[in-house]
């Protein structure tokens, strides 16, 4: 289950190239880590019941405004970025409510990579599953933005740890292995620089993401955290205010496609469904065998949170008067 962790190292890569280029310090990894370090703890805390599982429960106002349809974001302990040796800690948390919303929907569209440059347009160029199990992925992702006539983009490995807590509870945590920026983006002269060298403005990403189930739908919670190089003193007036304000606008564009993608795909179940249901009242022997087949196929793959994606065709008599299909379903692990 990916947490979008990695959008937010948009933030810096829209501003132009400022200064000479820049190598991650030892200090500043050191400061990274253990800031990494305490938001797992954080997490943990969490998901033993020590602490309220989701943001939103911590100020019951929060979890009405959600509720209402409102996406909130806002910094961790109240600012960010943090300062770190010669960088900076950038640390945005965020949260929305999906309506009518199973689980199962949002755990889809968060694990389905093959369709986040569809989802998450433009921002998410293209996203590749390397490795996949029950608890865990590794993926990469390409990312890209423009800002004044600039256009910038990054390409990470990620690993990610999925945990189930029950039937209606869930989360993730990202964390990035491999974080390079595309010099020369969509020019003949393309390439990436080396990690931890070059413009500076994004060196680590980790995140994590919350799902909680209720009767009417799903919370869903992202913290997006990452690491940049400290700015300049003589750009501070221009870049501070764009590092402050842009992770905000990314997380909340995040949580709102991801709600608008959920939504999307239960509409998409709900028509695929309305037309079983007519193919049932025309054939119903028919129907019987798909549905045995389906849950043959499936359930398996369903009981491991894969993502599955479903495709229909038309029931129609052949010149035999048998029924044929013209398209088969195709249970795909996306």
């Amino acid at each position: 289950m990916k947490s979008r962790t990695e959008l937010v190292i948009l933030v810096l890569l829209l501003a132009p190239a400022l200064s000479s280029a820049a190598d991650l310090k030892p200090e500043t990894l050191q400061e990274w880590d253990a800031y990494v370090g305490a938001a797992r703890t954080r997490m943990e805390k969490r998901a033993s019941r020590q602490a309220p599982f989701l943001w939103v429960d911590e100020e019951q106002d929060l979890a009405q405004r959600v509720r209402a349809g409102e996406i909130l974001v806002g910094p961790v302990n109240g600012e960010s970025p943090h300062l770190a040796p010669n960088g900076l800690i950038h640390d945005w948390i965020g949260a929305v409510f999906v309506p009518k919303a199973k689980l199962g929907d949002v755990m889809g569209v968060l694990n389905d990579y093959e369709h986040y440059k569809d989802f998450y347009r433009p921002m998410v160029v293209k996203a590749t599953v390397l490795q996949r199990t029950p608890d865990h992925e590794k993926v990469t992702l390409r990312m890209m933005g423009k800002a004044y006539s600039v256009t910038s983009a990054v390409e990470t490995d990620d690993d990610v740890e999925i945990t189930r807590l029950g039937a209606d509870r869930a989360y993730s945590m990202s964390t990035s292995v491999r974080v390079q920026t595309v010099a020369d983006y969509g020019e003949p002269s393309e390439h990436l620089l080396p990690q931890d060298h070059g413009p500076g403005y994004v060196w680590r990403t980790f995140g994590v993401t919350r799902l909680e189930q209720h009767e009417d739908g799903v919370y869903v919670e992202m913290e997006m955290t990452d690491l940049s190089r400290g700015i300049p003193w003589e750009f501070r007036w221009l870049i501070q205010p764009l590092a402050e304000r842009m992770p905000r606008a990314i997380l909340r564009t995040t949580l709102q496609e991801t709600r608008d993608a959920v939504r999307q795909e239960i509409r998409a179940a709900s028509l695929k469904t309305q037309s079983m249901v007519q193919v049932a009242s025309n054939h119903p022997a028919w129907l019987c065998e798909q549905s045995n087949r389906w849950a043959k196929r499936v359930e398996p793959l369903k009981s491991r949170g894969v993502p599955i994606r479903v495709v229909y065709g038309n029931p129609l008599p052949n010149q035999s008067g048998r029924i044929r299909v013209e398209k088969q379903e195709e249970v795909s692990r996306t």
